[in-house]
């Protein structure tokens, strides 16, 4: 059989369970097999299922979930820790007089809470995990954060600059 009567017959079958039109199946005296919807000598009624169908169920309108944040916890549980997450305890930074100052809190920061950043005498309460000092001088500085009754360990850095006047040549 070619390919064109085999989609030809594939067309055919289909258009016959659609129409749910009677379909006939004979073979021929060199031995091929012929299907029509109309009847031949020596041809069979072929009958077909009835087509499947589905119907889905009505759906249903269900509460949102609660948020939850990137650890899975909803959004209403009770914070466990803050820590200052950069930067880093003793690190040295060159060459700046601004840094940010980043907080880890766990779980994740509620939409709406605040933290509280300080560092030396200035002061930044934030709706996100950082804040962002400038006007600093070179040498030591102390952070710290705390979020509600939480409080995390203070950490210190230190800035470092490189000097603008030159050695004395000998």
């Amino acid at each position: 059989m070619n390919r064109f009567a085999a989609v030809f017959l594939g067309f055919l079958v289909l258009s016959s369970m659609v129409t749910a039109d009677p379909l006939y199946k004979w073979v021929d005296a060199q031995g091929n097999v012929h299907y029509s919807d109309k009847p031949q000598p020596g041809a069979k009624k072929i009958v077909l299922p009835k087509a499947s169908t589905y119907t889905p169920p009505k759906a249903t309108t269900l509460p949102p979930p609660p948020p939850d944040n990137d650890r899975g916890q909803a959004a209403d549980s009770p914070y466990t820790a803050v820590t200052i997450s950069s930067p880093a305890d003793q690190a040295t930074i060159w060459n700046t007089d601004t840094v940010t100052v980043s907080v880890t809190v766990a779980p994740a920061l509620h939409p709406g809470d605040s933290v509280t950043i300080s560092l030396d005498n200035q002061t930044q309460t934030v709706t996100g995990t950082s804040a962002t000092f400038s006007g600093l001088e070179r040498g030591p500085h102390t952070v710290s954060a705390s979020l509600g009754s939480l409080a995390a360990t203070p950490i210190t850095f230190y800035i470092q600059k490189t000097s603008k006047i030159k050695p004395p040549s000998h």
